[in-house]
């Protein structure tokens, strides 16, 4: 189950990277993804890497990111 204050940082974040490339929002994740995302949590690149619709292009260009994002969330809940 994704969590809802992971997915929505993830949601944010990547509108930011979108505008900041020119690209729509859905070109740097689908909502699919950042739901796959938050609810794994992934803490390293290689738990990324396994998340279905995270490929090594997305994984090298957007994988730092989205780690500080999800090991922050992990951080606040005390893991």
């Amino acid at each position: 189950e994704p969590d809802p204050a992971v997915f929505e940082r993830l949601r944010s974040w990547r509108l930011a990277a979108a505008q900041q490339e020119g690209q729509k929002a859905f070109y740097v994740f689908p909502d699919s993804t950042l739901q796959r995302i938050a609810a794994t949590r992934p803490q390293t690149l290689e738990e990324l890497e396994a998340v279905k619709g995270v490929g090594p292009k997305k994984l090298e260009q957007y994988g730092q990111a989205v780690l500080d994002i999800t090991r922050e969330e992990s951080e606040e809940a005390g893991e």
